[in-house]
């Protein structure tokens, strides 16, 4: 039911954008030929059409490679986060083999930062800063750590792998935030409309004597276009809109985390 409803949530947002710039378009075009003679411009359809099919590849290939670069960084995101959660399962589970007091005191400075990390952290990230608030239980983390009495070559090595993979997750934890604030600057966005209008404005210059096939290629092809621009953003946004990473793997090891727990 929840995934219907977050595909739903998109459908519609997609269309809030897409139908109102393609009636735009459409209006515009049919404004158009009320104005521009469509003797002349039958006149300049080769030179309208070369400059079309070129103007078009230029600007598919700068859409096409933003929408991989945002995707990309989108993919970057989700694996850092499940990189991360997937450490502090493994830390949760390590800290077992110290002594009672020791995997308490880890395994509760675990469960705050994840809180913390859910409740309030995740609803501030994209905001083009990076929260701190989080220092003082990373550092609650780093101070149970720094308690832990290794009493044998046992416990030494599962202290030794535990500050290895506490290492790691600090790195994924900046892997995510660093990308969670990195968008696409004014300039190409201003690249993107631009050549999104030009493209699109190039329909208007021709002279098609069927008025119903030619507002149908331009509402597709606006359409399209607007569509496109709207999954750029999404993915630009990735904790804001539709689209956004929510976090789900996290609260999964907290489940996780309540289960062992039982175990024990």
């Amino acid at each position: 039911m929840g995934s219907l409803f977050e595909s739903s949530s998109w459908v519609v947002s997609s269309l809030l954008v897409v139908v109102p710039f393609t009636v735009l378009c459409l209006v515009i075009l049919w404004i158009a030929r009320k104005k521009l003679s469509r003797t002349e411009l039958k006149k300049h359809h080769d030179v309208a059409g070369f400059t079309f099919s070129i103007i078009g590849v230029l600007y598919s290939v700068i859409l096409g490679f933003t929408v991989i670069n945002v995707q990309n960084r989108y993919n970057t995101i989700q694996e850092s986060i499940h990189t991360e959660a997937i450490l502090l399962a493994d830390l949760y589970q390590n800290a077992s083999y110290f002594s009672v007091n020791e995997r308490n005191e880890i395994r509760a400075s675990l469960r705050k930062y994840i809180n913390y990390v859910v409740k309030e952290e995740w609803w501030h990230a994209g905001d083009k800063t990076i929260d701190v608030g989080a220092r003082v239980y990373i550092r609650a983390i780093w101070d149970s750590y720094f308690k832990v009495n290794l009493k044998n070559e046992k416990m030494t090595l599962w202290y030794t792998e535990s500050i290895s993979k506490l290492d790691s997750f600090l790195n994924s934890r900046l892997t995510r935030q660093f990308n969670s604030i990195v968008h696409l600057g004014g300039m190409m966005w201003s690249l993107l409309i631009l050549g999104a209008i030009i493209t699109i404005g190039f329909m208007f210059f021709f002279g098609l004597e069927n008025p119903r096939s030619h507002m149908l290629m331009t509402a597709l092809l606006a359409g399209y276009i607007s569509f496109m621009l709207y999954l750029v953003y999404s993915l630009d946004n990735v904790f804001k809109g539709p689209q956004r990473i929510k976090p789900t793997a996290l609260e999964q090891v907290y489940v996780l985390f309540d289960q062992w727990d039982q175990e024990n």
